[in-house]
C-alpha cells in the first residue's frame, strides 16, 4: 500500500514544448528597459562599416598606385645639381707652330648656371691645351683659382703661382699667352670688357717680365 509521503508523479510534458530552457543562443538578454538587445543587429552594422572601411582604403590605395608610400611627395621646386649644368660651347685661342699669331679652336663644355663657375670651366679647358697641331700657351701646371666679374664689366682672373714661376720663353710668347686669355674672355663672355690679373689674390707686376700686367687689359687691344 502506497504512504501518503510518495512524491507525486511527474507532469507529463506538452508535445510542442521544448523537455529543458532554451540555450542562451535561442533566448536574448534583456536590454536596461526589459527589452531584448538586438545582438545580431549590432553584429550586422559592425560588418557593414568594416566593409566600407576596407574600400575606401582600396580607393585610396589604387589612386596613389602600388608602392608610392603613405605620404603624398611635393613637388620639388629646387633643382638639382645635374640639373644646372649643360654643353655649351666655346671658343679657346692656342698658338700656332712656327708663327706669331692666335688660332681659334671650338669645344663644347660642360658648364653650370653660376658666372663664377662658367669662367673657370671655359678657362678650365683652355689650360687643358690644344687639339692637333696646336701651341699651348700656358706653363705646366697653372690653375685658375678663382673669377669674378664685376658689374662695370672687369674679369678678375686669379691664378696660382705657376703661371708666373713656371714661364718661360720671350715677348713674343708672352704677348701670346695674354692674348689667349683676353680673347678667350671677350668671345666667350660678351660683358668682359677688360680682364685683371692676380696670383694668388694678389696684383701681378707682369708674366714674363715683358708686359705691364698690373692695369687691366683692355680687350679693345689685345683683339
Amino acid at each position: 500500500m502506497a504512504s501518503d509521503d510518495a512524491a507525486p508523479p511527474p507532469t507529463p510534458v506538452p508535445p510542442d514544448q521544448p523537455a529543458s530552457a532554451p540555450s542562451a543562443e535561442q533566448t536574448p538578454l534583456s536590454g536596461p528597459a526589459g527589452e531584448p538587445a538586438p545582438k545580431r543587429g549590432r553584429k550586422r552594422w559592425a560588418a557593414g562599416i568594416a566593409i566600407v572601411a576596407a574600400g575606401i582604403a582600396l580607393w585610396i590605395w589604387l589612386g596613389r598606385g602600388p608602392g608610392r608610400g603613405g605620404t603624398t611627395t611635393p613637388e620639388r621646386f629646387v633643382p638639382l645639381a645635374a640639373e644646372l649644368e649643360g654643353i655649351r660651347g666655346v671658343r679657346l685661342f692656342y698658338g700656332v707652330a712656327g708663327a706669331d699669331s692666335l688660332v681659334e679652336e671650338y669645344r663644347d663644355v660642360v658648364v653650370k648656371e653660376r658666372p663664377a663657375d662658367q669662367v673657370r670651366a671655359v678657362y678650365r679647358e683652355l689650360v687643358a691645351g690644344p687639339t692637333g697641331k696646336r701651341v699651348a700657351l700656358f706653363p705646366e701646371g697653372t690653375e685658375l683659382l678663382n673669377a669674378y666679374l664685376s658689374p662695370r664689366g672687369t674679369l678678375y682672373l686669379d691664378w696660382n703661382r705657376n703661371i708666373v714661376h713656371g714661364f718661360t720663353g720671350g715677348s713674343g710668347r708672352e704677348r701670346l699667352l695674354l692674348a689667349s686669355i683676353v680673347r678667350t674672355a671677350a668671345e666667350n663672355f660678351p660683358d668682359v670688357e677688360q680682364v685683371t690679373l692676380l696670383v694668388d689674390g694678389a696684383p701681378v707686376e707682369t708674366i714674363g717680365g715683358h708686359y705691364d700686367a698690373l692695369a687691366p687689359l683692355v680687350v679693345g687691344e689685345w683683339r
